[in-house]
């Protein structure tokens, strides 16, 4: 059976999602939404943040590799501030506690703790996401 989420939902989990994130590059935010929905097996925001990347003219082969873990992803790919940032979403999305401390540490080589606070708030809403179109489908 088909689960139908409230539209009064939907339109406040779009209002918080265009209030996420903001400290962070917009090509950031997008590759962190895209590794969290491959962690979630989320087809349709693969498939929209895929796109989104795509548009703003990501290569394919950053694309394609934002689906294997972080440190799987050719050097040269991503930025080492990249590749941090996108190994704490992952951690924070589907991985033990005891990993967000170091986690969190490394990407603060690179972040500050209001970009750091970005990157959390761009994990929690693409995680709401995914949940709400894997329920729903």
């Amino acid at each position: 059976m088909e689960a139908r989420v409230g539209a009064g939902f939907l339109k406040a989990l779009e209002r918080i999602d265009g209030d996420v994130g903001d400290a962070l590059e917009p090509r950031l935010r997008d590759m962190i939404r895209l590794r969290v929905s491959h962690l979630n097996g989320c087809h349709h925001s693969i498939r929209l943040h895929s796109e989104a990347l795509a548009l703003g003219g990501a290569r394919p082969d950053l694309i394609a590799a934002l689906a294997r873990p972080a440190r799987q992803i050719r050097p040269g790919l991503v930025s080492d501030g990249e590749s941090a940032a996108l190994r704490l979403a992952e951690v924070l999305t589907d991985a033990p506690r005891a990993l967000e401390q170091d986690a969190r540490a490394h990407a603060g080589a690179w972040f500050n703790s209001t970009q750091l606070g970005a990157i959390v708030e761009v994990v929690a809403v693409t995680n709401a996401w995914n949940r709400v179109m894997r329920g729903a489908e």
